[in-house]
């Protein structure tokens, strides 16, 4: 009588036991999924944010506005004292892409940057002859450039960029496999040259800020038309929401649960 009492303790104890591993890892994994879903695009959370390196490489962005690996100064620059310098930085999205979204046709994603720049960058002008380049400015789906905007109103020093992509059927579909968003500058500039440039102040000099600004026309970001859940599943179809099969523990809970039954069974045998 003791001796079934024993057992039965033991096997309940051992299966709480199993129980519990998978619970806590469990716990685990949705703290890791809450702080990237903190960071995936949505119908309400839908303002992509700037982030990088003070070199410019890498950068990257996702959709929270906070980031502590991003460079303390706030931006990226690069600064040359002769000939021609190229940047061209590309902040993809990083945690990559988590789930499809859609964007609605017809609406438009807004870009906003804030870029400091110096030296020649008009092609027959001071240094650039026929390989300068005015700003580019480029929406990334992946690895492909979907679409560009030329800026052409460049000055030296502060320039707040402000422009749009008008949404078509090539953007309207973000898939989470192939089109991890991203957006690219570029542009090619001459440092200045002179009698005077001895003096100073001649360097070709590109400076890009980042979000995370006190002042809100410094940040940097891109706005994304999402389309709330109902309009998206008319375009991408519902969700699979999986079955019991994929909640964390349950293999485990079964394996329990049937040793359990394995062993009382073979008591009663006995």
């Amino acid at each position: 009588m003791m001796g079934d009492f024993r057992m039965a303790s033991g096997l309940l104890m051992a299966m709480l036991f199993l129980m519990a591993i998978p619970a806590s890892i469990a716990d685990g994994g949705d703290v890791t999924i809450m702080q990237q879903t903190g960071e995936q695009p949505s119908h309400e959370n839908n303002t992509f944010y700037l982030w990088g390196q003070s070199s410019g490489t890498p950068c990257w962005g996702h959709f929270n506005n906070s980031d502590d690996g991003s460079a303390n100064e706030g931006y990226a620059e690069n600064t040359q004292g002769n000939g021609k310098m190229e940047i061209e930085w590309t902040c993809r999205m990083d945690p990559p892409l988590g789930d499809d979204f859609a964007l609605e046709v017809d609406a438009e994603i807004q870009v906003h940057l804030m870029i400091d720049i110096n030296g020649d960058w008009e092609n027959g002008v001071g240094n650039c002859q026929t390989d300068c380049e005015n700003l580019n400015i480029s929406l990334m789906k992946g690895g492909l450039e979907v679409a560009k905007y030329e800026y052409t109103s460049m000055s030296s020093g502060e320039n707040e960029i402000a422009i749009t992509f008008p949404v078509n059927e090539t953007l309207q579909v973000w898939d989470d496999a192939t089109d991890n968003p991203g957006i690219r500058v570029r542009m090619v500039l001459y440092a200045q040259s002179g009698i005077f440039c001895f003096l100073g102040g001649c360097d070709a000099e590109f400076r890009m800020y980042f979000s995370g600004q006190e002042e809100a026309q410094f940040n940097g970001t891109a706005t994304f038309p999402i389309l709330n859940d109902t309009a998206s599943e008319e375009i991408l179809g519902p969700e699979d929401t999986g079955g019991d099969d994929e909640t964390p523990g349950f293999g485990i809970f079964a394996a329990a649960s049937a040793i359990g039954i394995a062993a009382f069974a073979r008591r009663k045998q006995e």
